[in-house]
């Protein structure tokens, strides 16, 4: 089974974002598409990050430096908040 991905107008169209807007992700980081045949592709996991970026934008006014850092900052809590959730089950199961 293969992953879903969309080009840029259709990724743009389902994320409901213009394509500058977009280009300026990518630019900055914020989103990073596979390039085939001399063209974008976005895999479908980007829409949830680049509508994040989006309201982070827009509902926090960062520029996209700040943005760009914001998602790195969260993402990466996102992952440490697992990593503790696994080794408190891990110690539970220790202590049983």
């Amino acid at each position: 089974m293969s992953e879903l991905v969309y080009t840029l107008i259709e990724f743009c169209s389902v994320a409901k974002v213009d394509e500058q807007r977009v280009t300026e992700f990518v630019e900055h980081g914020i989103l990073e598409p596979q390039l085939r045949q001399d063209q974008w592709i976005f895999p479908s996991e980007a829409l949830s990050r680049c509508q994040r970026a989006e309201r982070m934008r827009q509902d926090l006014q960062l520029d996209l430096h700040g943005v760009a850092l914001a998602l790195e900052l969260t993402e990466r809590n996102q992952k440490l908040r697992q990593r503790i959730d696994y080794l408190e089950q891990l110690i539970d199961r220790l202590r049983h």
